[in-house]
């Protein structure tokens, strides 16, 4: 029997896959199809990805295949400016902001790296047919699709990853919550060997006419998005003489390779629960995102993080219940947050009224002048909330700062600390805390200038980000998300000890 199995082996699947393999859990991935799907489908993750991959210890092999994403423009009806995002500087995560990617490679990565895992069973060209549980596991029967044959899985839990038909959400009969927004939209994918725009930058054609989007993949590769006018259809915009007429004002149809052009609804959908027993669904399993901020696998691989290290944690002897209750609770709130202002992105971008339009273009320009447009993802990421993070300062996801450890060696700081929970604090708490840490398994790293154990190269930057939070100390999650912000050895003693109960350490 495995630790845990999961149905789809998507990037969102592939990622869960991975982190299970490095936390130590028996796995075991179902996938229906035999190759990668050679279709560039999602294009972007941010810095909170990356560092979730860095986790699963596939970063430094995604990195040299992306491109990264520094700005982002929004023009009006009348061709000029209405908003601009430019995150060039953002660094905290220990990654760059944001990243461009093609979709078949990343996916290849992540399996090169699965193969090469001795924890993690991969089974491709399988379907699962059915799913049942009891109190003890979950039991799957999976029909091979070369050879027609059956046999049955067990699992302590299931994951499921597979995608917005979800066959594991449909078996168990849990529904989508329509949260109103859908949209057609025409998605084109070419190859491209000159320079289309910046390089760094995408842009977003708020143009009651036709509104549209341009993002530079890596590479060669390029992307289009058009949205489908009143009355068109998805037969029509889809022919060769509409795809060349959509491409006219950037690029010839002879100078380019089309990889992709196909019509796509754009959705708002929430499943009613991503709980049910010792099944759990994550990724478009889970919930779609309209794409206008580029968050939906985003969501994925948060998601499978948030899961990875709470079963790990009750395989280790943390509460059950408690933990894995808290998956959805802190997730979906998070999810909902970034869906709503995708969809009021959305809402301003496809506008095809050209008075409303042109009042749209002079409030966001004010807005824009005053500070006060409303915040998208591009600012950041909301914190999480949940009954796992009720102390102060709890919920809001750590820098990763640059740490050099006692033999002189300078790394990122999840690279050196792992995923044990951890404490981050001054050269006057090494001592105390330190050894409260060691005797709970636990990591500590000193923001100091000098000390013998793993410290920040930059403490000064990391002491403001705690100070700033109303503390000296800050406890920290496997996954890096605040468990307490403290200013006192006894509080910061108290909060580890209630972090360890909950993620014990082998």
């Amino acid at each position: 029997m495995h630790d845990l199995l999961i149905v789809g082996c998507g990037p969102v699947g592939a990622v869960a896959a991975n982190l299970a393999g490095a936390a130590g859990l028996s796995t075991c991935v179902v996938e229906r199809g035999e190759d990668v799907v050679d279709l560039p489908r999602a294009i972007h993750f941010d810095a909170h990805v990356m560092r979730i991959l860095q986790q699963a210890g596939v970063a430094d092999e995604v990195l040299p295949a992306t491109r990264v994403w520094k700005r982002s423009t929004f023009y009006g009806a009348d061709g000029g400016p209405i908003r601009v995002h430019d995150w060039a500087q953002q660094r905290s995560l220990g990654w760059d902001a944001h990243y461009l990617f093609y979709q078949p490679e990343l996916e290849t990565t992540l399996r090169e790296r699965l193969a090469r895992r001795n924890d993690v069973d991969v089974r491709l060209g399988a379907d699962v047919i059915a799913v049942q549980q009891d109190e003890g596991c979950v039991s799957v029967s999976v029909r091979d699709r070369a050879t027609g044959t059956s046999d049955q899985l067990h699992a302590r839990y299931l994951l499921a990853t597979d995608g917005a038909a979800s066959f594991v959400r449909a078996q168990r009969g849990i529904a989508l919550i329509d949260l109103d927004f859908d949209q057609p939209w025409m998605v084109i994918d070419l190859l491209c060997e000159r320079q289309l725009g910046r390089p760094d930058e995408s842009e977003m054609f708020c143009d009651p006419r036709r509104p549209a989007t341009r993002v530079p993949g890596p590479g060669r590769h390029h992307r289009w998005e058009f949205m489908l006018l009143p009355g068109e259809t998805a037969e029509e915009i889809q022919r060769p003489a509409s795809i060349e007429a959509l491409l006219r004002p950037w690029v010839t149809i002879d100078e380019v390779q089309i990889l992709r052009a196909s019509v796509y609804r754009f959705h708002a959908l929430v499943a009613e629960r991503w709980r049910d027993g010792r099944v759990f669904l994550a990724g478009d399993a889970a919930h779609q995102t309209p794409v206008f901020l580029g968050q939906g696998l985003c969501h994925g691989i948060r998601d499978v993080q948030n899961l990875i290290w709470k079963l790990a944690a009750v395989f280790g002897g943390g509460p059950a219940d408690m933990l894995l209750d808290s998956f959805e609770a802190e997730r979906r709130p998070h999810v909902e947050t970034i869906i709503a202002m995708a969809v009021a992105a959305g809402r301003d971008i496809c506008m095809l009224d050209p008075v409303v339009a042109r009042e749209r273009d002079a409030r966001m320009r004010r807005e824009a002048a005053a500070g006060l447009l409303p915040p998208t993802t591009f600012q950041g990421m909301p914190p999480l909330h949940g009954d796992l993070l009720t102390r102060h300062g709890a919920g809001e996801l750590f820098p990763q700062p640059q740490v050099r450890t006692s033999d002189g060696r300078t790394a990122l700081m999840d690279d050196v600390v792992g995923t044990t929970p951890a404490l981050v604090a001054g050269p006057g708490s090494a001592g105390e805390l330190g050894g409260l840490a060691a005797r709970l398994g636990a990591a500590m790293v000193t923001v100091a200038a000098e000390g013998s154990g793993p410290r920040a190269t930059e403490p000064g930057a990391v002491e403001r980000w705690i100070a700033e939070r109303g503390g000296t100390i800050a406890v920290l999650r496997p996954d890096r998300y605040v468990h307490a912000i403290v200013d006192d050895h006894t509080e910061a003693g108290d909060a580890l000890r209630e972090l360890c109960a909950l993620a014990p350490v082998a």
